[in-house]
């Protein structure tokens, strides 16, 4: 399937490692041209060139830390004046600390908040000039099923990812008009840092994707960029405000 997106300008943040570089690659591959940005510069070196010799040659680096709305800015200027802006945002970042409500000062309610909710609203309200002038736009942001299935030990991302979602499904109404298509994505089980980093070794991670996941198994960052160039095309022009969940069938609601 051609995607329609050769030439249009992909903004992927989060980009150094994981779901972020894969979808970057995966956008480029479509022949999109791709900015990547994420604080870890030294690894966008390797996203760059893999991106380029997938199919965008004029791919490049921005350095960003999305805790800075100072540097979010100087992000989105910067992709403007190499690009011309963004026809495609993939919103992605870290996730928020890890934990229990009781296990929460509000200081770290008040960092998820920068990271996980303001800062991703931040770069959507970055983009979204150029992509109404245009006609044309593309936003997906990268969230958790714990926004279907809320889960104990990520009080913050429960609260924050569960937050964006609603005020991107509100967005999405209102630009729908202009050719906009806003839409997220409820990542699962997917071998990230950030999965790793939950468990005590990789063996454990496995073990309890046999218990709980009907696909036995983890999902991989490429599976989920697959999902994230489908929605960033031209194809998935109708489809908006949805929430797509990538996760071998663990949240077990119908929708």
């Amino acid at each position: 399937m051609d995607l329609e997106i050769r030439g249009r300008v992909a903004l992927v943040t989060g980009a150094s490692a994981g779901i972020g570089a894969a979808s970057a690659l995966a956008l480029a591959a479509e022949g999109a041209r791709v900015a990547v940005a994420a604080r870890r510069t030294a690894l966008l070196d390797a996203v760059v060139r893999d991106a380029q010799a997938a199919g965008a040659p004029d791919a490049a680096a921005f350095a960003v830390d999305l805790a800075d709305e100072a540097s979010i800015d100087g992000l989105l200027r910067a992709v403007g004046e190499r690009f011309g802006g963004a026809d495609i945002l993939v919103a992605n970042g870290g996730g928020p600390r890890q934990g229990t409500h009781r296990d929460m000062e509000l200081g770290d309610w008040d960092a998820a908040y920068r990271t996980t909710l303001r800062a991703m609203l931040q770069l959507v309200n970055g983009v979204l000039p150029s992509m109404t002038q245009r006609g044309w736009g593309r936003i997906v942001a990268l969230t958790s099923t714990s926004v279907k299935q809320p889960i104990a030990t990520i009080a913050l991302s429960n609260a924050f990812r569960s937050a964006l979602t609603a005020a991107l499904k509100t967005l999405s109404n209102d630009v729908a008009p202009l050719g906009i298509t806003v839409n997220t994505i409820a990542t699962g089980r997917i071998l990230t840092d950030r999965l790793r980093a939950t468990y005590p070794d990789e063996a454990a991670i496995h073990e309890a994707a046999k218990r709980e996941v009907p696909m036995k198994r983890v999902g991989t960052p490429q599976e989920l960029a697959a999902a994230v160039a489908f929605l960033s095309g031209g194809p998935a022009s109708y489809i908006t405000g949805q929430t797509l969940a990538v996760d071998g069938g663990l949240i077990r609601s119908l929708f």
